[in-house]
């Protein structure tokens, strides 16, 4: 898993780097009622971390977990819009490099674990890849959601 390890980390770190300096306030700007705002994208990054966390050294612990799935309410309730972004953003950072120091420690024997959601059964090992490929789509939407949201701010 030191291969997946290496990925996530140059993501982290990547998208740090493009993020870090986007003042709070435009990061808080939903631009239609069914539409996250940045912060609130990082925050489902940081539900979506915990959750996996979980998952990730649980399963090294046993052969087989029935753990919920995740809710998206989850972005209402906790109002990501009204905390720091600064705080925020480096919440996402460090709770994905301590995911990467589990996934690049990860028992190579316990890769076949899985995680029991829906009546489907999922893998330790697929469960990590899934997890950086949540990622990469979230990223993605992240960039789109910018620039949206800095072209509105120029015709306004």
């Amino acid at each position: 898993m030191k291969k997946e390890s290496l990925k996530l980390k140059k993501m982290i770190k990547k998208t740090y780097y493009e993020y870090t300096d986007i003042k709070d306030e435009i990061c808080s700007i939903n631009l239609s009622p069914d539409t996250w705002s940045i912060k609130e994208i990082f925050g489902h990054l940081i539900d979506s971390a915990a959750n996996n966390y979980q998952r990730f050294v649980r399963l090294q612990e046993t052969d087989s977990l029935d753990f919920p799935g995740y809710d998206y309410n989850r972005i209402k309730i906790i109002k990501y819009n009204s905390y720091s972004y600064p705080q925020i953003l480096e919440l996402w950072k460090q709770y994905n490099l301590l995911l990467c120091h589990i996934i690049k420690n990860m028992d190579d024997s316990k890769r076949e674990n899985s995680w029991n959601t829906d009546g489907r059964e999922l893998t330790l090992s697929f469960l990590v890849t899934d997890y950086i490929d949540h990622l990469e789509i979230h990223l993605s939407q992240l960039a789109e959601r910018l620039k949206a949201v800095q072209e509105n701010l120029a015709l306004s």
